[in-house]
């Protein structure tokens, strides 16, 4: 999947380059486009990515880190968001982000991780507000 970039300006005539940049990290296709819409609705700029690979890949070729990084927990190959997260932060720094798990329990080693380093675990079906209001605690708000 090519990740678009939000190309519309918020309401108060901001160019949306000035909008924080949200890096998803998703191998659900439709999923992510979902992810993608809705943030980009909020005024956020998006880097989607199937991968933890194709996130750092995307992140060279956008020229700018991240400022949330939100992935699913199980992803492709074995690979977990709370290990995309982490390989990211080695790269990048210290990225505020949070994972989506559809677990109902906090009982895996990578969640059990992800809540001990303070990284928000976020349940499927995960809550407009509550993601609005981590991403707004995070970055600042959009507009």
């Amino acid at each position: 999947m090519i990740p678009l970039q939000g190309q519309n300006s918020s309401p108060e005539g901001i160019a949306s380059s000035a909008a924080p940049l949200i890096l998803v990290i998703e191998d659900e296709a439709i999923v992510l486009a979902g992810y993608q819409m809705l943030f980009e609705s909020w005024g956020y700029r998006v880097i989607a990515a199937q991968s933890a690979d194709e996130a750092l890949s995307l992140i060279e070729e956008e020229g700018e880190t991240p400022g949330f990084i939100l992935a699913d927990f199980r992803l492709r190959d074995g690979q977990t968001g709370t290990d995309a997260i982490t390989a990211l932060r080695r790269t990048f720094g210290d990225i505020p982000g949070a994972v989506v798990t559809g677990d109902t329990t906090v009982t895996g080693e990578g969640l059990k991780a992800a809540e001990a380093e303070g990284t928000p675990i976020l349940h499927k079906p995960v809550n407009g507000r509550q993601l609005q209001d981590i991403l707004s605690r995070s970055l600042g708000p959009a507009n």
